[in-house]
């Protein structure tokens, strides 16, 4: 009888270890399974990242080249607007020192 139950508990030990065993090759799954997962999704992230990023560097560059064009055609527009303030003044002074000078323009 004693030899039965000694049996019997090397029995019970036996199963516990082998159960013991298999969870924590379950465990090791489970964790192995999410350490993948994490890297997918860290993969993924830095994808969608990396586009924004892209997408933001060609925006910036898009408004910067708008906004260049608009200081472009304002400076211009300024440079017009003095050189035709300044023709009348241009054009009286050359002839003023013409004269001076003694030429006379027809």
């Amino acid at each position: 009888m004693v030899n039965l139950a000694i049996k019997r508990i090397k029995q019970v030990e036996k199963d516990c270890q082998k159960k013991l065993s298999d969870a924590h090759l379950q465990a090791e799954a489970i964790i192995q399974n999410a350490l993948k997962r994490k890297i997918e999704l860290i993969a993924q992230a830095r994808k969608e990242t990396e586009k924004r990023m892209e997408e933001l560097a060609r925006r910036a560059e898009e408004d910067a080249r708008r906004e260049s064009k608009k200081i472009v055609d304002r400076e211009k527009e300024e440079i017009r607007n003095l050189e035709e303030k300044m023709k009348p003044r241009v054009h009286k002074s050359l002839s003023r020192i013409l004269k001076e000078i003694g030429i006379q323009l027809k």
